[in-house]
């Protein structure tokens, strides 16, 4: 195609500009049509779809992968939220039955309208009592746990989640703790994103039936209002009743959205509801789970003496009880006595002084270096979480994902580096063009793709831990579209200078190539699943070896085409030379200025120079997790508690 374009653009200087024109289009309407012809055959197999798809089974020893990958990823995080040490806190929880929860009928397995009294307590007597309930045979298996704000909802999810893999048989479904405020149900149907957490939680790649899971879902009340009703109607309606299930979420949140829907509720679902920890249970654990018993029992007397017990009705959620264990624990410290907390008057005093204590425990004075080395000061660390709270809560997320720190950086600006960065790579490419074109020429071509180049946007496209689900008909048409509409932008640059005939030839060759290459190179990119999904520094480093590499593909895929064009006009030798500088010039250029590694450099560099947060951004988002402040939901971290957050803001 590309040695049929330049061939006649090569003519067009002996013959007429239109009949030259006429020919052109004439070539790439043939080309297109049977390249369309090629692609609609290619694409008949998706459209009607593969046989046998419902009844297909994943494979066991597949399955057995994922349990373990869904394992490595939680196994390591309860031990960093120390959920189990010394031992796990206890959790108890209450049965409700209708309006909230379906009517018994259809909660039971059996059909009979008797209710059940599933009320319970998780604790070292009783270390399955969750997982006792999810196998309870008189149910069909959905369970939705409630609770108020730090009462541990997620914790047991964890722990359950654990549970069920340590019992689980090769015939057993796979549990899978997963994120509900990452999915949208206006974009995705629950399979879809279902797949596709899958993909990027866990690095699995194939689509899996989901009556092969145990859908653990988590954090309902942190999905927008408006998708908190269509996620219930849609967990209700799309999973069949018998498959088991648990959903979690605030009460408050819960209860609103089952007013939107008059009527309505999770189908075939049991309803649990957390409550409040005992203060007798207050008093035992503490003493024994810090290195200054004496001190919290003689607190926990004076409390009862003369306060009536304010204080141990205060710490009744696993959130508070574990903060004052953290905050008051160092017996060196004498700033963390825990008689102090007898001077707040009332519980949310408490509450809010506890988070508060939060980061001055987590980064003691005078300043301990972290295991790769790195130094940070009280003050510097406060500083540098309230600004990532205000950042996460500005865009209304729980997530801190480091390809979403760019979307702080204001857009003039954003665009301001993108377009200074496009102008030099096109200054390189300029001066590389203007050596067989003139100098004039060259800079005007050059500092035009540099403009396009640096307008682009980086976004969270580029992060991707699997193939695309897109069909390659839409992969390559979109390849296609953009590359003909930015080729003949391009061409009518070029022919300024060189002629029409010849410019259209050369953008629309240029274009073309372009975009299908680029387009392939995403298309077969699916390395990423094999990189840890849970370990953010390892998609931070597998997102910058994919951006150097597709800057070389793009790079000598257009360099080769290009070269072999130019080379007949003037010649092989120095149609090669000129077409590879140029191609690996502009792939890299545009490789680096529209992926999220490079997006991140310059965020960073933003938020450095303000002295908002450090250079070496991932180590110390890395040491604020070691240190309890933040925990980590697959390749993302988030503040240890939504409330941490929002104190913070």
């Amino acid at each position: 195609m590309c040695a049929v374009l330049f061939g006649l653009a090569k003519s067009f200087h002996a013959n007429d500009v239109l009949e030259g024109l006429d020919k052109v289009f004439s070539v790439v309407g043939g080309l297109s049509g049977f390249l369309g012809l090629v692609l609609t055959v290619r694409a008949l197999p998706s459209a009607i779809g593969p046989t046998g798809t419902p009844g297909r089974h994943a494979d066991p020893a597949a399955l057995d992968g994922l349990a373990a990958a869904v394992e490595q990823v939680w196994r390591r995080e309860l031990s960093r939220r120390r959920l189990a040490n010394p031992h796990p806190l206890p959790v108890a929880w209450t049965t409700v039955g209708p309006p909230i929860a379906d009517h018994w009928s259809n909660i039971r397995s059996d059909g009979d309208p008797t209710p059940l009294n599933l009320d319970g307590c998780l604790d070292l007597r009783h270390t399955d009592a969750l997982h006792q309930v999810l196998r309870d045979k008189r149910l069909r298996g959905r369970v939705v746990i409630l609770g108020e704000p730090g009462a541990g909802k997620t914790s047991l999810l964890l722990r359950e989640a654990l549970q069920l893999l340590q019992v689980r048989t090769p015939t057993d479904r796979v549990p899978v703790l997963l994120r509900l405020p990452t999915w949208n149900p206006d974009e995705q149907t629950l399979e879809q994103w279902i797949n596709s957490q899958l993909a990027t939680e866990y690095g699995y790649r194939s689509p899996i039936p989901t009556r092969q899971l145990l859908p653990l879902l988590d954090g309902l009340d942190e999905m927008p209002a408006p998708r908190r009703a269509r996620a219930v109607q849609a967990i209700s309606n799309t999973f069949d009743p018998d498959q088991p299930l648990v959903l979690t979420s605030r009460t408050t949140e819960y209860l609103d959205t089952l007013t939107t829907l008059p009527d309505t509720t999770m189908a075939a679902a049991a309803v649990l509801e957390l409550t409040p920890i005992h203060a007798d249970v207050v008093r035992a654990y503490l003493p024994q789970t810090t290195s200054r018993p004496a001190d919290w029992e003689a607190t926990f007397n004076r409390d009862t003496t003369q306060h009536d017990g304010r204080l141990a009705t205060a710490l009744n959620a696993p959130l508070w009880i574990d903060l004052a264990r953290i905050t008051h624990t160092d017996p060196d410290q004498p700033d963390n006595q825990p008689a102090k907390l007898l001077d707040l008057p009332d519980t949310e005093t408490i509450h809010t002084y506890l988070l508060d204590r939060l980061i001055p425990a987590a980064y003691p004075d005078p300043p301990e270096p972290d295991p790769t080395g790195h130094t940070w000061q009280r003050a510097d660390a406060d500083r540098y979480l309230r600004n990532l709270a205000k950042h996460m809560h500005r865009r209304n997320t729980q997530d801190l994902a480091w390809w979403e720190l760019a979307r702080a950086v204001p857009l003039h600006i954003r665009r301001a580096g993108g377009l200074a960065f496009g102008l030099a790579g096109g200054l390189a490419v300029g001066l590389t063009f203007g050596l067989t074109f003139g100098l004039a020429v060259g800079l005007l071509v050059g500092f035009t793709g540099g403009i396009l180049v640096g307008l682009a946007t980086p976004t969270q496209r580029q992060i991707r831990w699997r193939r695309s689900s897109r069909p390659l008909i839409h992969r390559i048409g979109s390849g296609l579209a953009v590359g003909l509409a930015g080729g003949l932008a391009f061409g009518l640059t070029v022919g300024l200078a060189g002629g029409l005939a010849f410019g259209l030839a050369f953008g629309l060759t240029f274009g073309l190539t372009f975009g299908l290459v680029q387009e392939f190179t995403t298309f077969f990119d699916s390395g990423d699943a094999d990189i840890a999904a849970s370990d953010p520094l390892a998609l931070l480093r597998n997102d910058r070896r994919r951006a150097l590499a597709e800057s070389l593909a793009v790079g000598l895929a257009l360099g080769l085409t290009l070269g072999l064009a130019f080379g007949l006009t003037f010649g092989l030798t120095g149609g090669l030379t000129f077409g590879l500088t140029f191609g690996l010039t502009g792939g890299l250029t545009y490789g680096l200025a529209t992926n999220s590694w490079c997006a991140f450099q310059y965020a960073r560099l933003w938020w450095c120079t303000r002295n908002d947060l450090p250079w070496p951004i991932m180590a110390f988002l890395a040491d604020a997790h070691r240190r309890g402040v933040l925990r980590q939901a697959g390749g993302v971290y988030q503040f240890r508690h939504g409330l941490l957050r929002d104190r913070l803001n």
